[in-house]
This record gives structure tokens, C-alpha cells and sequence, in this order.
């Protein structure tokens, strides 16, 4: 056994261990417990009943809470249905029960009542998910195999192998249980584990040694271009941003994070990355079908990421006050020709004439044939006085207005040239609005 477990684990510390019953478990929440004697931390543990395996899953659960009853362990005790959520999400059991067994995890550390929670993947884990990942066309992120440390998820025994593990079992007189499913074939990783490692040992007896350095390289390089590429992703109001003009790998890059930035974690393939990335050589406009109702979009020089929602129109009568439309707020209230001079040019502030205002104006997002009159003249479609400014299609139907029928008075972005403050003025209106742009 080595000392990798001091870089995760640290005096004070709280540290759950996940136990099963079987050996690498067991081993793990043993080893924990002799170092807490002298390192100052504490353990207990944490045991899930999936659900699966009937009688036999039960027997090792039991197994568990006598396990720890002898150490002197305190033990958290969950359990879940494993194949009833298997079936309503139309995935396989094992899929199943491992997004079942995390969410347990994360609910005891949100809990308060640990501060880490470690579990015993090991050298020959980490190899065979090394190449789970390459056989399924993983990129640098998948051949960097298990973290060390994902949140407060902790692996002491990562760079620890199995004959290691084996050996400690046997000098502590360990008992453990065998999940008879660890010898299905018919499961993926029971297959590389079973059949294809003794085949790769065979020949190269340090092969998980080796794949676990591999992983470990992978992983500091897919870290290093992480950094590379994160200047480039924003995020405002639940939608992220990528910045073009990037080299085209960091491109995708920037993609990935941006897609898990939405919280996109898992549900996107190399392909939707590979169609965002595409909109780079495409018009403003173009854009992209991504899954759970996203959509990556070409914004003139960037690309955005956001969740498709229909158009809502919203109207209310012109007044003094304030009105709230998609998480902004438009303020009116009276003001002054000395304010006007005073605070004239701050960004998301307009002034305007009040007696240029029309008593039947109404505060409203926009319509079909909306026209605007800028400043200095030059009146155009609304939809035409946007695109000059490059303003995102995605966000003009959110922005609120003012208008007098079809007449555009203050654009969410401007005032119009029909109502601005000039010497003729006598009451003056302040409009405090700040419409949302880009990163």
C-alpha cells in the first residue's frame, strides 16, 4: 500500500467510504480506519442496496453493517431501486444503478454530515476504463481514466494495485463477499477484465501500470488545454458563449466546456460537437440541433448555447414604475433637464421627453413590421436597426418597448429620435434599462 491517499485526505477531515462487501471495499475502509489513528481524520461508511440481486444483495449489505460494527464505524445506509429506474429511463441496470448510487453519494456530502467521500476504484479499474473509453472512440478526456478527485469524490487506492489489495486482505485476515456478477462476461467491463486484460498481461505484465501513467499524462494534458480554452466560453443568463477566431481544436474545446457550462454534462456526443464547431464556417444565423432542447447558434463572432423557449408577447400600458419581462427590468420615472445634462451617456440610461410620449403608449416587446426613427433620423424595420447593431436575434424578442402602434419609440437599446430630450423640453422622463449583449 502506498501514501497517495495523504494528497485527498487531511487532518480533521470527515471521509465516508463507499463499502459493498467486496474486497477492494473493504480493504479500503480498513486501511482508512488504521490511518485515521495516527493522520486525524475520521471515517465511517456508506452502503447502497441496489435493488438487483434479491436475497444475496441483502446478505451483503448485512455483511457491511457487522463489518462495521466490529471496526467501530458508523454507518450510512440507503436503498434503491435499481431496476424499476432502469426501466423508466430505458437504460441497463448497471447504468442504473451507478447514477443511483452517485446521487446517494452527493446527497450525504450535500448533507453536511461528511466532508469527502472515498471509494475503492484501483490501478486495474483505472486501466480497463482507460480502454472502455478508447474501444467507444473516447477522446483526450476519456483516455485520462478515473480522477484522483472528482468534487469531493475521493479514490485513495487509484494508484494502488490489485495484488497489493489481495496481499493486504490476506496479512489483515479480511473477510469479504463475491458479487457473482463480477464474473457476467456479458457486462463490458466483466469482459475487458476477464478477457482481454490476462490476454494484454500476458504479454506485457505491467500493462495497468503503464495505462495508468498514460492516464495520468492524458489527464494533465487535457487539464492544460481545459485552461487553454476556458477564455473563450462566457455565460450570462443560462446561456453560454464561445468566442471564435480560436484555434479549431481549442474551438471545440471551448464547445465541451460551454455544453457542460448549460448543463449538458453527459447527454452530448462528438457529434453535436462536431456540428457547433461547423458554425464557424457558416452565416450569422445558422444553427445547430443539440440534444435536450438546446441549440448552438452563429452570433456573428461567436457561438451561443442556449435552450429553445417560444416567443411570449407581453403588453402593458406606458406609466411611471417599474416592468419586468425574462429577468430584466425597465425603470421609468420622472426626472430633470439638470439629471439629463448630468447623467446623459451612462450605459443603460436613456432620457426623453415626456410630453413627446403619447397617452395611449404601451410598454410591450416587439411585433412583425415594428419601425424605429434613430437618432439623426433614418427610420427602418426595428428587425433592420438591429442587425446593424448585431444585436442577437435570440434576445430581441425578450427586450421590452415602447411604442405608440407600430412606432418604436424606445428600443431597448435606444431612444427613438421622436422623443429626444432638445431645448424645447420641459418634463423629462429617465428610462433604466440594461439589455443584455455578450461576454
Amino acid at each position: 500500500m502506498n501514501d497517495f491517499y495523504k494528497n485527498l485526505i487531511f487532518k480533521g477531515e470527515k471521509i465516508a467510504v463507499a463499502v459493498s462487501g467486496g474486497s477492494d471495499s473493504v480493504a479500503l475502509l480498513h486501511f482508512l480506519c488504521e490511518r485515521s489513528k495516527t493522520d486525524g481524520f475520521f471515517v465511517c461508511a456508506v452502503n447502497i442496496e441496489h435493488g438487483i440481486r434479491g436475497e444475496d444483495s441483502l446478505k451483503d449489505s448485512a455483511f457491511v453493517k457487522d463489518f462495521c460494527k466490529k471496526l467501530g464505524v458508523e454507518l450510512y445506509f440507503y436503498r434503491v431501486d435499481s431496476l424499476a429506474f432502469a426501466e423508466k429511463e430505458r437504460i441497463s441496470v448497471e447504468q442504473a444503478a451507478r447514477i443511483l448510487r452517485y446521487q446517494k453519494f452527493r446527497e450525504l456530502l450535500e448533507s453536511g454530515a461528511v466532508d469527502k467521500l472515498a471509494t475503492a476504484h484501483h490501478e486495474s479499474d483505472n486501466a480497463e476504463t482507460v480502454l472502455l473509453n478508447l474501444f467507444r472512440g473516447a477522446s483526450l478526456k476519456g483516455a485520462a481514466g478515473i480522477k484522483p478527485v472528482n468534487e469531493r469524490i475521493v479514490r485513495p487506492f487509484l494508484y494502488t494495485s490489485k495484488r497489493e489489495i489481495e496481499e493486504y486482505l490476506r496479512k489483515n485476515a479480511l473477510a469479504f463477499v463475491e458479487d457473482k456478477t463480477n464474473g457476467d462476461t456479458d457486462i463490458l467491463r466483466n469482459y475487458v477484465r476477464h478477457r482481454i486484460m490476462p490476454e494484454i498481461r500476458s504479454a506485457f505484465p505491467d500493462a495497468e501500470g503503464a495505462l495508468s501513467r498514460f492516464a495520468a499524462l492524458a489527464r494533465a494534458e487535457d487539464e492544460f488545454l481545459d485552461s487553454l480554452a476556458l477564455p473563450f466560453v462566457g455565460m450570462e443568463g443560462g446561456v453560454a458563449e464561445v468566442k471564435l477566431g480560436g484555434n479549431p481544436v481549442l474551438l471545440k474545446r471551448a464547445l465541451a466546456l460551454a455544453l457542460k457550462e448549460t448543463g449538458l454534462r453527459k447527454d452530448y456526443t462528438n457529434k453535436h460537437i462536431e456540428a457547433a464547431a461547423a458554425l464557424a464556417q457558416c452565416e450569422n444565423g445558422a444553427q445547430a440541433d443539440l440534444p435536450c432542447g438546446y441549440v448552438a447558434k452563429r452570433e456573428y463572432k461567436k457561438i451561443v448555447i442556449f435552450k429553445k423557449d417560444g416567443d411570449v408577447y407581453e403588453e402593458r400600458p406606458f406609466s411611471y414604475g417599474k416592468f419586468e419581462f425574462c429577468g430584466r427590468i425597465l425603470t421609468v420615472e420622472k426626472s430633470s433637464l439638470a439629471e439629463f445634462n448630468g447623467g446623459c451617456g451612462k450605459e443603460g440610461v436613456f432620457f426623453a421627453d415626456e410630453d413627446k410620449i403619447c397617452k395611449s403608449a404601451v410598454v410591450r416587446t416587439r411585433k412583425e413590421g415594428d419601425v424605429f426613427e434613430k437618432f439623426g433620423g433614418g427610420r427602418k424595420k426595428l428587425k433592420s436597426y438591429y442587425i446593424d447593431l448585431k444585436y442577437p436575434a435570440r434576445l430581441r424578442s425578450k427586450l421590452l418597448l415602447i411604442a405608440e402602434g407600430g412606432e418604436i419609440l424606445f428600443s431597448g437599446l435606444d431612444v427613438s429620435q421622436k422623443i429626444k430630450v432638445d431645448k424645447s423640453t420641459v418634463n423629462v422622463v429617465k428610462l433604466t434599462y440594461n439589455a443584455q449583449r455578450s461576454f
